[in-house]
Order: C-alpha cells, then sequence, then structure tokens
C-alpha cells in the first residue's frame, strides 16, 4: 500500500516549500483545523490528515532551517504554529474517541490518570501516571532514590518544615495584628466621636 498526500518525487524537494513560494516576504496560509471541525471527520481521514500535518510540519522546519543558514528572513513564520496547532487539536479529537470507547467497553478510562504521589523527598506532588514496561519494584531508579536518603536528605527536609512552619506562625501573628489594629482604629473612633 503507498500512501501520498501530493505529487510523488522521492526526493528531497518534498522537505521544501513549493519553488514558487521562494523569495517571497508573505505566503498566503490557512487557520489552524478547530476541534469542531476535526470531530465531524472519520478516522481514515484524521489519520490522512496527520500525515499532510506532519509532512508540512517538516518542510516549514526545513525551510526554517534553510532560511536561517541563508540568513534570510522566513516568510509567514506563524504557518509553523498554525500546523502545531492542528496537530494538538488533532490529538485532543484522537484521546476524547478513544476516551469514550475505553469508557463504553470497560466502564472507564485506562490510559493516564493524574494521582497524587510523593516525590524523591517525601513531598506531595500531582503525578500523570504511565505504563511500565517492567514492574515498579525492578525500577532502577527507585534504588538509586533509595540511596539519595542520607543525612543532608533528612537535615533538607527538616529545614523545609521549619520554613514552613515559620510562614505559618508569621502568617497568623500577621493576622492577629491586623484584626487588633481594625479593633482598635473602631475603639479609636467611638471614643472620638462621643466626646
Amino acid at each position: 500500500m503507498s500512501f501520498h498526500t501530493g505529487k510523488c518525487h522521492r526526493n528531497l524537494i518534498d522537505f521544501f516549500d513549493d519553488p514558487k513560494n521562494w523569495g517571497e516576504t508573505s505566503v498566503a496560509s490557512g487557520r489552524p483545523w478547530r476541534m469542531e471541525e476535526l470531530r465531524l471527520k472519520s478516522n481514515a481521514d484524521l489519520h490522512e490528515l496527520w500525515y499532510i500535518l506532519l509532512k508540512e510540519r517538516n518542510m516549514l522546519m526545513t525551510m526554517e532551517e534553510e532560511h536561517y543558514r541563508c540568513l534570510e528572513r522566513m516568510p509567514n513564520p506563524e504557518r509553523f504554529e498554525k500546523v502545531e496547532e492542528s496537530m494538538e487539536n488533532l490529538l485532543l479529537v484522537i484521546e476524547e474517541r478513544n476516551r469514550a470507547e475505553a469508557e463504553l467497553e470497560n466502564g472507564e478510562w485506562i490510559g493516564p490518570q493524574v494521582v497524587d504521589s510523593l516525590d524523591v523527598l517525601g513531598r506531595p506532588v500531582k503525578k500523570l501516571t504511565s505504563e511500565h514496561e517492567e514492574p515498579r519494584c525492578a525500577d532502577r531508579s527507585a534504588q538509586a532514590d533509595e540511596l539519595m536518603w542520607s543525612e543532608k536528605t533528612v537535615e533538607l527536609l527538616r529545614l523545609e518544615r521549619e520554613r514552613r512552619a515559620t510562614r505559618r506562625r508569621e502568617h497568623q501573628r500577621r493576622e492577629r495584628y491586623t484584626s487588633r489594629m481594625a479593633r482598635w482604629q473602631k475603639l479609636d473612633y467611638l471614643s472620638e466621636s462621643s466626646g
């Protein structure tokens, strides 16, 4: 099966813009594909569009490098951003479809999820889950993390906890001070108005 999105040159000219656009200061370009439009396309159309956008992105990257090499200004550099935005929208539409299909078949989304976890120093962070080729316990980086626990690490965590406690105390002290000042100003106002 051969797949072509345009003329088949089978040489490096495919990586360059149309020769009639060479030396132009401005090249006409369209707008990025919107998600609403992409949702109406079939999977085969999205697959074909992905390769068209990929080919366009490669061409723009080659032209950008060539203009840089020749010390020239690339016409309409925003074309690259439009292609990237279209590719991102296409990926989001495909992810929506995959998520909907998985929820229909399995009742839940099995893909990456945001979970609460702990970083190397034991602080709470949010992480995106990912697939693992090896079991988590056999992970070499986990063994390296164990080596990271030393007196310096414990001291760093102690200092961090102390800094958080100091900030919390300082914040509470400021709140008490501002509430007292508000009450005193209110009392001063009442004593001045009664006198």
